[in-house]
């Protein structure tokens, strides 16, 4: 008898995490967005992770890290009509979104933390941004961007 309800339970419980997940991602997305199309460098700056991946680059350096922002957004870089094409948590292999590298996959195994997440997103003119990110409760970090591509 107890067999009989443990299946559903547990599918429903899937699908509820599943689709806070998806809401977590959505408000992560939005909100690192907002801060790309009001110019907020130095806050973008603020919540990336050293070393940071950008591209098939690592960055150490924190001043590297706020240079990018803050040329990206002084070249009029916005993020128009951001829409999450997809979200995973971070796997074996997610460093070949960024490039099949020794370099990129060094960056994942040594500095990418338990529970990040990659984040792919569509912009209105239809390229593609992949972020990734550490989505908590109380917190938002970015370690890696890659795009438009």
């Amino acid at each position: 008898m107890r067999m009989k309800y443990a299946i559903p339970v547990l599918a429903v419980l899937l699908a509820l995490s599943s689709c806070a997940t998806l809401k977590r991602d959505e408000r992560g997305v939005e909100s690192i967005a907002r801060l790309v199309n009001t110019g907020q460098a130095e806050r973008l700056a603020g919540i990336s992770t050293l070393p940071f991946l950008l591209d098939q680059e690592i960055l150490v350096l924190p001043q590297d890290v706020a240079f990018f922002w803050t040329s990206m957004i002084e070249a009029g870089y916005r993020l128009k009509e951001p829409r999450l094409e997809g979200g995973s948590a971070v796997g074996p292999d997610s460093y070949k979104e960024f490039r099949d590298s020794m370099e990129a996959r060094t960056f994942f195994k040594k500095y990418v933390k338990k529970g990040s997440r990659l984040l792919e997103l569509r912009t209105g003119d239809g390229r593609r941004v992949l972020l990734l990110v550490r989505l908590t409760a109380f917190s938002r970090k970015i370690s890696g961007f890659k795009g438009p591509f």
